[in-house]
């Protein structure tokens, strides 16, 4: 009879502290708005500035709960354009990310993005706690798919 074959499976939660971490590090935005979210025309106003009409309702949300995040902003329209343009972009892909499809590495783009708008003063506080509290749900969810696929390889491939 053929002996089956040992599997060693390392445990689904190493490297969770680590991940943690790096979510609490400063590591600025390097990606173009295309890589969140690609916007054609048209555009709209929002407050001061120029945005794709297609974030317009988002922006609008943000700041009916709470309020103007962009007062402290002191760069002008252009800068102002572009990085609500990025903003527009996250929020758009934050939208239509499913958890199930939600990675590690998206979760800490977004992350570089807020962290590169809040160092140009906008008040996104609120946004970087949104998305530390979703990535250890996303990782909970991750581990609990890790956790029943190893089940399932257990009992395709016995001691």
């Amino acid at each position: 009879m053929e002996e089956t074959p040992k599997m060693t499976v390392s445990d689904p939660s190493a490297g969770l502290p680590t991940v943690l971490i790096r979510f609490d590090s400063m590591e600025f935005n390097s990606l173009p708005v295309s890589h969140f979210h690609r916007f054609g025309p048209p555009y709209a106003r929002f407050l001061r500035f120029s945005v794709p009409a297609e974030g317009l309702p988002l922006l609008e949300g943000l700041l009916r709960v709470h309020g103007d995040f962009t007062s402290r902003f002191k760069g002008g329209l252009f800068l102002g354009n572009i990085l609500m343009e990025l903003l527009s972009a996250v929020l758009v892909s934050l939208k239509s990310t499913f958890l199930d499809s939600l990675s590690e590495e998206r979760l800490l783009e977004w992350r570089g993005v807020v962290q590169d708008l809040m160092e140009a003063k906008f008040n996104l506080s609120f946004l970087l706690e949104y998305l530390r509290g979703r990535f250890p749900r996303a990782l909970i969810w991750k581990l609990l798919l890790l956790k029943g696929l190893w089940l399932v390889l257990i009992r395709c491939f016995p001691e």
